[in-house]
């Protein structure tokens, strides 16, 4: 199995780029993300892959980090959902903002990518919702969806700050081990009023 690959970046295309490593050139498909993310033609870079294997062929996909590939790793996981629907969810959103939909729900947002209609983004948010998504959200701390972090950032909500505004403040504060600590930290950060 190929996990990463570091070498000169020989070609970008629409679909994928091609990386050479020692002499040998790997064509990796990538998001649209990944592919924003790259170096420009000529320099070094680094990709972390998945090799999908099927009857007919082998294809290797790259990313620009790994949050990218866990995400992509979950979303092939979820039945009706394979490696060219998650690049194209993951060209249309960043691996953090599919956690967030999933954790909130957000069908509409899911369903907007092309090829993910209703019922595909209502599987995805039924089958992931509850998973180990900390991988590809660096805000969730505490190894799981439902961590402190995540309960902080709604205690936050519910007195009256955005999700954003929280988020912001939460990530500022060193990581606590109770809802309690990360609450009055992110207070103490944000000045304890409400917005």
């Amino acid at each position: 199995m190929i996990e990463r690959l570091r070498g000169q970046l020989v070609e970008k295309d629409m679909e994928g780029v091609v990386v050479d490593v020692g002499g040998v050139g790997y064509r990796a498909s990538a998001s649209a993300n990944t592919l924003r993310a790259l170096p420009p033609l000529g320099e070094e870079c680094v990709l972390h892959t998945r090799m999908v294997v099927r009857e007919d062929a082998m294809i290797l996909f790259g990313f620009a980090g790994r949050e990218e590939r866990a995400a992509f790793d979950s979303l092939t996981a979820v039945s009706k959902v394979g490696p060219k629907l998650a690049l194209a969810i993951l060209s249309k959103m960043a691996p953090q903002e599919v956690a967030e939909a999933v954790g909130r729900g957000d069908i509409v947002k899911l369903a907007a990518v092309p090829g993910l209609g209703k019922k595909t983004a209502e599987r995805l948010v039924l089958e992931l919702r509850g998973k180990n998504l900390a991988a590809f959200d660096p805000g969730i701390a505490g190894g799981n969806a439902g961590g402190p972090f995540v309960e902080a950032r709604e205690a936050l909500a519910a007195l009256g700050y955005s999700l954003d505004e929280a988020e912001r403040a939460l990530k500022e504060v060193p990581p606590q081990d109770s809802v309690q600590r990360y609450v009055r930290e992110a207070l103490r950060r944000m000045g304890g009023t409400r917005r």
